[in-house]
């Protein structure tokens, strides 16, 4: 007899963070059927064959082949065949993208002007009961939010990283590595200064995480990541150490770091659940001389399964907003992107959104859903200059009194429909349509755009 613990090791496998499969565990979550292992830290890992999953086993297939196409600011269309393979507690995935068109993410080298190509996630990873250990390209977030993480949000360019785990029943301590792209730059960068030195940096991002789940309907978790580097730099084992801070390395050091803290948790009831983050990148305990204030993120959220006696209906609403310096930083490669994508929120620092979405199953193999998002985004971006001197800081300089939404607010409005309709056990397709209107596009007073909006997804599943 095979025991589940042993099924966890055999059969387990990644979902991407960005496929409809996130959303269906989401639900089954908040229903009170199903419960991923720790899912603070996603993708999740599943055991398909798990007897709670019966009823949606049909759509949990991992895709060998998808294509996605879109169209609103800009048009492109995305070719993703997969590979995987298990072998007792080892697995293997390699994801090629191909690319026709042109967004904001990489790939963006094109062979003879018609397509790019890269790898999207690529890696391989051990899975006991007790231990993983991961090494590849992986889309990985952090946080309770099955969207937009504020910290790791999973929406920046695909990572490369080097990561371990140990859990028991109610913990599970993760740590991962990640060499970022290197930076020709100055070493400092700042409103009005006159620095002509320029370095070629090195640049590393660590993340430390404790999920603890005291209770079933309690999910906590704390979260540091620190981004860090310079010229000729080097890892020291203390980078490694998964159960210290670096904020003790940078005070006791001398070592400059740009570090976060994250504190979140989530609360399931019957048929509905709320969660919160709060990610601190800097909080001044004292007034500060410079009048800087604090750099902060949040999102809350609910989820309602069949609220007010709609069948069938599934619920999520979520409200983030950003601070106007969070993310940024004085020393350049401290900056928190990554091949000029954000590694956090997607919409960068100085912003807030509203997010709705309602998704009505209309029997084993289709669904409707309708979404509606209200984003309103100021001037100020994470690779902007900061905004006073720094080593030394000058008296009298100080900073903006607008910490948040800055200068001419762009302000968009989405709304979309749509449907996923799962055509045989092998292939789904979710194909939305809407618009997305702008006020002050660009940032630019009085210029106002509509966009129509669509996208396309088929997936050809397999085991």
């Amino acid at each position: 007899m095979v025991t589940p613990s042993v099924l966890i090791i055999l059969f387990s496998f990644y979902f991407p963070i960005d496929s409809w499969q996130t959303e269906i565990l989401e639900e089954l979550q908040v229903r009170g059927e199903y419960q991923p292992l720790f899912p603070g830290l996603r993708p999740y890992m599943i055991d398909r064959d798990d007897p709670a999953l019966s009823a949606v086993q049909h759509k949990l297939w991992q895709p060998v082949f998808s294509m996605t196409m879109y169209a609103d600011t800009v048009r492109a269309a995305r070719l993703k065949p997969s590979f995987a393979y298990s072998w007792k507690a080892f697995s293997l995935m390699v994801q090629p993208v191909v690319k026709f068109g042109e967004d904001s993410l990489p790939p963006n080298k094109k062979f003879m002007d018609l397509f790019s190509s890269h790898y999207e996630r690529a890696f391989i990873k051990f899975e006991s009961r007790y231990a993983h250990v991961f090494i590849g390209r992986e889309r990985f977030a952090a946080g309770p939010s099955s969207r937009n993480n504020l910290l790791i949000s999973g929406c920046s360019a695909p990572m490369d990283w080097v990561g371990y785990a140990l859990q028991g029943k109610r913990f599970k301590l993760s740590f991962l590595l990640s060499r970022l792209d290197d930076l020709y730059t100055k070493p400092l960068e700042y409103i009005g200064d006159t620095i002509t030195q320029y370095i070629t940096a090195e640049r590393y991002l660590t993340m430390k995480r404790l999920d603890f789940i005291p209770f079933k309907w309690l999910h906590l978790g704390f979260t540091e990541v620190g981004i860090f580097g310079g010229e000729h730099y080097s890892l020291e084992l203390y980078h490694l150490n998964p159960v210290v801070l670096l904020q003790a390395y940078q005070y006791n050091w001398g070592k400059d770091v740009n570090f976060f803290f994250q504190f979140d948790a989530k609360c399931f009831f019957t048929n509905w659940c709320v969660y919160g983050t709060l990610i601190m990148d800097d909080f001044q305990l004292e007034v500060d001389p410079n009048n800087e204030p604090h750099h902060l993120g949040f999102n809350i959220g609910m989820e309602f399964a069949d609220p007010f006696n709609l069948r069938s209906t599934f619920w999520m609403f979520e409200y983030s907003a950003v601070t106007r310096f969070t993310y940024t930083h004085f020393v350049p490669y401290q900056r928190f992107y990554y091949r000029m994508t954000p590694i956090g929120s997607p919409y960068g620092p100085d912003h807030d959104e509203i997010f709705g979405k309602v998704v009505y199953h209309g029997g084993a193999t289709w669904d409707l859903y309708t979404q509606v998002t209200y984003l309103r985004k100021g001037e100020t971006w994470i690779n902007d200059p900061w905004p006073i001197p720094e080593y030394p800081r000058v008296p009298g300089t100080t900073f903006p009194e607008d910490n948040f939404l800055a200068g001419t607010i762009e302000k968009s409005l989405s709304f979309g429909v749509g449907g996923r309709l799962f055509l045989t056990s092998f292939i789904a397709g979710d194909v939305m349509v809407g618009f997305t209107a702008i006020d002050n596009y660009q940032h630019v007073g009085d210029q106002d755009k509509v966009f129509m909006i669509g996208k396309a997804h088929l997936h050809i599943l397999t085991w």
